[in-house]
């Protein structure tokens, strides 16, 4: 191999390697970013429940243009939900349902989409997002109890 072919190697490598991602970081929740990050998340939530909830927020990670919720679903009065009159009515009654919501987002600022979520699972149903939509893995990792 000629010497000349080493650098263009080298540089076409590096022209197509992913770049580095970013550590996760956790935003305020009352900061303008978490806010708008916990507003597309309760805005899909409510709407699948057919009625108010809010987020006790357990996680918020954020890496790049990805966010990652982890939190407890209340009801009115700050409550864990009450699954009577939502579609997981049954379920809920037949002790199928947690209280943990889990929400996968992208965006960047005040801008998010809602991703993928879960809604009362009793297993961690999101163990397979950072795989499936190429989200950084390090937003998934939650806190000690």
């Amino acid at each position: 191999m000629r010497i000349g072919t080493i650098p263009l190697i080298l540089s076409a490598f590096l022209m197509t390697a992913t770049p580095a991602q970013e550590a996760p970081r956790t935003p305020a929740t009352t900061s303008a970013e978490g806010r708008a990050i916990l507003h597309s998340a309760l805005v899909e939530l409510a709407a699948g429940l057919g009625k108010p909830a809010q987020l006790d927020v357990k996680s918020l990670r954020v890496s790049g243009e990805w966010a990652f919720v982890y939190a407890s679903i209340q009801g009115a009065g700050g409550r864990p939900i009450d699954y009577q009159g939502t579609p997981f009515a049954e379920e809920a009654e037949a002790g199928l349902k947690s209280h943990v919501y889990a929400g996968l987002l992208r965006g960047s600022g005040e801008h998010w989409t809602l991703v993928a979520s879960v809604v009362g699972p009793t297993d961690v149903a999101w163990t397979d997002w950072a795989r499936q939509y190429s989200a950084p893995a390090a937003i998934f990792e939650l806190p000690a109890d």
